[in-house]
């Protein structure tokens, strides 16, 4: 983690303050296509490029603004990524979110691979 304590900067939580990136999907959404230190990802095509701790991002109406973050936590029988999330508890949901309530058929994916800084 890095930024503390300037909130629009890098990707942090200590205690009761946190960044941007931390707590609100669009700041996340554009620290990871960023990101040079700490916290980093590459942006990859597809959803079936991400293993577990990697990160979908949902623009559900496709206005520009990221609404929803999730992160995959496994796969499918056919390699597709499941996610967990919280707005509304999420468990091993299928990653395209086509039975949500904000879905649209305008939403819009990215998709990030969280680079492994321990290998």
């Amino acid at each position: 983690m890095h930024g503390v304590p300037v909130r629009d900067q890098g990707w942090w939580w200590r205690g009761e303050n946190w960044s941007y990136s931390w707590a609100v999907a669009h700041s996340l959404r554009w620290y990871l296509s960023g990101s040079t230190k700490g916290l980093t990802a590459k942006e990859v095509e597809r959803a079936e490029e991400l293993r577990p701790g990697d990160i979908v991002c949902y623009d559900f109406d496709g206005s520009g603004r990221w609404d929803h973050n999730a992160i995959v936590v496994r796969k499918d029988n056919e390699r597709q990524p499941l996610v967990n999330a919280q707005t509304a508890n999420s468990r091993n949901r299928f990653w395209k979110y086509e039975d949500s309530t904000a879905w649209t058929e305008n939403i819009k994916y990215k998709f990030f691979a969280i680079h492994d800084q321990f290998s």
